[in-house]
């Protein structure tokens, strides 16, 4: 239970005594971390143990392995998309492209004079706090050509500049209209005093002695074309809340009400109806494919179930459509799930949700799981799409560049309630909440110049306080 509470376990013993799925994604990928920490290993081999995680739990995780390196002279191995992390935990550097190394050097050669095409294409396409660009650049292709690499790179400096103007330049003033347009608008979802409580624990006669208040009288709006992003520490309630949305999870109380219907109050057909506008990505995703489905059955089958398109073969098309707009192609068609790495099984599932063209799709941690090439690919994709057809977005994420990226809007979440919403610029530039505070504090390094900032702090502070004087 130590090491449970070391990881930033809530209720440790609680927890001891838990399954598995009655945890969320950030709390199970936590006690792997406390599993791999408990044999006090000579070589610790972390393979993305952060990316589930929030990030006031990932620095404090981040710097319990450096901890561990540090007092028992352990090698650490770590493997991760998160350039941020990269910037504060690594000694060295190994940058991998189609299974070979390209780069190799020390934190501050690569991040400040990176070499290769591929190198210089990472760190041009992930999303900081500290800028907002149209767009991020949607593939490694620019970069792959060398004499091409300029040209790409200059076309991100020109993108992140526009939001460098005065009073945020064309972004700004985007806002402003979109602001304008929204408020002779009615909203396309309303959630008004949303609560899902669970039962934590009952008496001889199998009564509930007490509830575990997941969603505790959540109200929002979204409308049409918009996305709000929902930012949090995991565990808070968030992709409780996006399932309670769906209906994937029966609410306590409270309205949830879509197109002017209130789906709490529909029956089962009604609802199934209903749900073709209404689709998720779900923050695990091989746990939501089946895996004795190919992917174009998967892709196929929603399509079927609610009747769109007459032909079995527009129906193959178009998943073949969606497969190379999320960065597949058609010859991945008749694989199976376990044939994907992770990565790959997310983007099927976010081809899939796309199948039915919804008009509102939650995406709970759809990025978490990519590299930073094919996330900045699929975010572009998802913006694409919303200034083509006006889908809304429910976004929910960790990730609080990417949720700035992305969001028209932005709520940030602490023990099942709304502690502060605004539009990004309000939220990140003037936080009002000490916790929206603390999360921002926590995240690693924005641009290039603030990671390695933060990276000389660290050194500086490890040659003052020796690794003998932590403590244990």
């Amino acid at each position: 239970m130590q090491l449970f509470a070391d990881v930033g376990l809530p209720r440790p013993e609680s927890i001891y005594k838990a399954y598995p799925h009655s945890l969320s994604g950030g709390q199970q990928q936590r006690v792997m971390i406390a599993m791999a920490m408990a044999c006090k290993p000579a070589l610790l081999l972390a393979d993305e143990p952060t990316t589930a995680l929030d990030v006031t739990v990932q620095a404090q995780t981040l710097a319990l392995i450096d901890q561990l390196r540090l007092q028992a002279q352990t090698a650490v191995l770590f493997i991760t998309h998160d350039l941020g992390v990269v910037a504060d935990m690594a000694d060295r550097i190994l940058v991998m492209c189609r299974g070979k190394v390209v780069e190799t050097g020390t934190v501050h050669e690569v991040f400040t004079h990176p070499q290769h095409p591929y190198t210089r294409g990472l760190l041009a396409c992930r999303p900081t706090l500290t800028g907002r660009p149209q767009a991020l650049l949607p593939t490694m292709a620019d970069f792959m050509q060398p004499e091409a690499s300029g040209t790409a790179v200059k076309k991100q400096q020109e993108l992140h500049t526009a939001d460098l103007l005065p009073n945020g330049g064309c972004n700004s003033l985007r806002k402003k209209v979109n602001t304008r347009e929204k408020e002779l608008q009615q909203p396309l979802l309303e959630v008004e005093n949303l609560q899902v409580h669970f039962a934590a624990g009952r008496d001889f006669w199998g009564r509930t002695r007490a509830y575990v208040k997941a969603v505790d009288r959540v109200s929002f709006a979204i409308y049409p074309g918009e996305t709000v992003a929902l930012v949090g520490e995991s565990g808070c309630g968030k992709t409780t809340l996006g399932r309670a949305v769906l209906r994937l999870l029966e609410p306590t109380g409270g309205r949830i009400l879509f197109q002017g219907h209130d789906l709490a109050q529909l029956d089962e057909e009604a609802l199934r109806r209903r749900r073709r506008y209404l689709q998720m990505i779900f923050q695990d995703p091989y746990a939501s494919l089946n895996p004795m489905h190919t992917v174009g059955e998967a892709i196929i089958e929603p399509m079927r179930v609610h009747k769109l398109y007459a032909r079995e073969s527009e129906r193959r098309g178009k998943a073949m459509e969606l497969l190379e707009k999320v960065g597949l192609s058609d010859e991945h068609f008749d694989a199976y799930p376990q044939h994907f790495s992770g990565g790959q099984q997310q983007r099927i599932c976010i081809a899939r949700a796309l199948a039915l063209q919804p008009d509102l799709l939650v995406a709970d941690e759809a990025v978490s799981s990519l590299d930073v090439s094919v996330q900045a690919q699929v975010l572009n994709l998802l913006n694409q799409l919303k200034q083509e057809s006006g889908m809304s977005y429910l976004f929910i994420t960790h990730n609080l560049a990417v949720a700035r990226h992305m969001a028209d809007r932005i709520l940030v979440m602490h023990e099942g309630r709304i502690v502060e919403s605004g539009t990004p610029e309000q939220v990140y530039l003037n936080p009002q909440q000490a916790y929206t505070r603390t999360l921002l504090s926590a995240v690693p390094g924005g641009g290039i110049k603030d990671m390695m900032a933060a990276r000389q702090r660290r050194e500086i502070l490890q040659t003052v306080v020796p690794a003998t004087s932590l403590p244990a």
